[in-house]
């Protein structure tokens, strides 16, 4: 399964107004050109999984599915035990990890030197996994609370070049409009400057 099967199949999961969390490379570009306008792009690695959360507890109740990969999110095992007290009561949220065993956009070097048991890791903090090897491999119906979807994928082409037209900072803001538009309420300015 590729990247953009494994993308398109979870974005029709999903209620079609849930707001995207996505790490970088391959993942970002592909979850950019589906869904821009609910797509908030992060700039850095290892930070997916805790934005996302955050993202779910104070926009609730619109679902937020955080998108990360398997290099980013080993970045940032810090967060483990945080996952495991938040999102099992957390009905409006997904933690899903697209896992190519590589840093992709650093060059294809492994992300993982010894083999990673993925159900093991996240089960020791109390959270289940559900791996996808195929799209049909995904659940049915997502948010599912406590439950991290792990996307196996292989992709046979170098990481594409970025093409999107925001950075994390400008996306940043295109997600705190696109949340208060969901809610009705007005939007923060940006501050003008003289």
């Amino acid at each position: 399964m590729r990247t953009s099967e494994f993308i398109a199949a979870l974005l029709d999961r999903l209620p079609p107004d849930s707001l995207l969390v996505s790490a970088l490379g391959r993942t970002s570009e592909e979850l950019y050109q589906l869904a821009a306008h609910r797509t908030l792009v992060t700039d850095t690695m290892g930070d997916v999984a805790a934005l996302s959360t955050g993202l779910a507890i104070g926009a609730h109740p619109l679902a937020v599915v955080g998108v990360d990969t398997d290099g980013s999110f080993l970045m940032n095992l810090s967060v483990l035990t945080a996952l495991g007290a938040r999102l099992p009561g957390l009905d409006n949220h997904t933690l899903v990890i697209v896992d190519n065993a590589r840093y992709e956009s650093a060059g294809g070097m492994p992300s993982r030197l010894v083999e990673l048991d993925w159900h093991q890791l996240f089960g020791a903090v109390g959270l289940r996994v559900v791996g996808v090897h195929t799209p049909s491999d995904l659940p049915e119906r997502l948010p599912t609370p406590g439950v991290v979807v792990v996307g196996h994928v292989t992709n046979d082409d170098p990481a594409p070049s970025a093409t999107k037209p925001v950075d994390g900072v400008e996306s940043a803001y295109l997600i705190e409009k696109y949340i208060a538009r969901r809610r009705g309420v007005p939007y923060r300015l940006p501050a003008v400057k003289t």
